[in-house]
């Protein structure tokens, strides 16, 4: 979807005047911006700008003030109603279950579901990641680190997200395994035409894929447009996009 398109669409997630604090140490100052359907909207910024502070606010692991809706509604603090409602996060870190199977990790993902596409679904996720159909029996814990992103990505899809939040997928991944995560996320646009806020501090990775993009600094968004406004704007060329 462009973003000239997307500017049309309805707000899928708005957010308004959103802070939060660690103690008396404040994360984030007075965040607000708007997510609409079918975009790919990325908040882009340096380790510690406050990336993963702001997908966990949205997700309900962080108390915050300020208001968050999600299709024109109050999101519930409570994190198991915010899945409910179709907000899913994959996380920094994987948070995989290192015990258990791929195949056991995948179909956690669609544990709140009882209805009989989760095969499908499935074997949708094995057509992404043709590796996971390989190592299905593996436990994930023995998995590399690109294969376990793919999992956690898998099993994030496998609830059928109306919004899918990604936190720097791409960290510590070899070029190549950056690449396989990239064509996936390309195909789950076109495939899904799914509406996804990307958390990234590889900023080349977040204008291959956006419409949109927040650049955030010390808590603070401070500067917000389209990929080719942004790209556009010396300081952002400097600091991001080397030079």
């Amino acid at each position: 979807m462009t973003a000239s398109v997307a500017t049309s669409s309805p707000p899928v997630l708005r957010v308004e005047s959103l802070s939060v604090f660690y103690g008396k140490a404040q994360a984030l100052y007075d965040i607000s911006f708007v997510v609409r359907q079918g975009e790919f909207v990325s908040v882009i910024g340096p380790n510690g700008a406050g990336k993963t502070t702001l997908l966990n606010a949205l997700s309900g692991l962080v108390p915050y003030r300020g208001r968050i809706l999600f299709e024109e509604k109050p999101l519930p603090p409570q994190p198991h109603e915010i899945v409910r409602r179709g907000v899913i996060h994959c996380p920094e870190g994987r948070s995989l279950f290192p015990y258990l199977s791929v195949y056991d990790n995948l179909i956690l993902g669609a544990y709140r579901r009882r209805d009989e596409g989760i095969v499908r679904d499935l074997e949708d996720v094995y057509e992404l990641f043709p590796r996971l159909r390989e190592r299905r029996r593996q436990l994930a814990g023995t998995l590399s680190g690109g294969e376990q992103q793919m999992v956690a990505i898998g099993r994030a899809l496998m609830a059928r997200p109306k919004l899918l939040m990604l936190d720097e997928p791409t960290l510590g991944l070899a070029p190549i395994v950056r690449a396989h995560i990239s064509q996936a996320l390309e195909e789950i646009r076109q495939r899904y035409h799914m509406t996804i806020l990307l958390a990234e501090q590889n900023a080349e990775f977040a204008f291959r894929h956006s419409d949109r993009l927040y650049l955030l600094e010390t808590g603070r968004i401070v500067r917000e447009g389209t990929v080719a406004e942004m790209r556009e704007d010396p300081y952002i060329r400097q600091a991001y996009l080397g030079g």
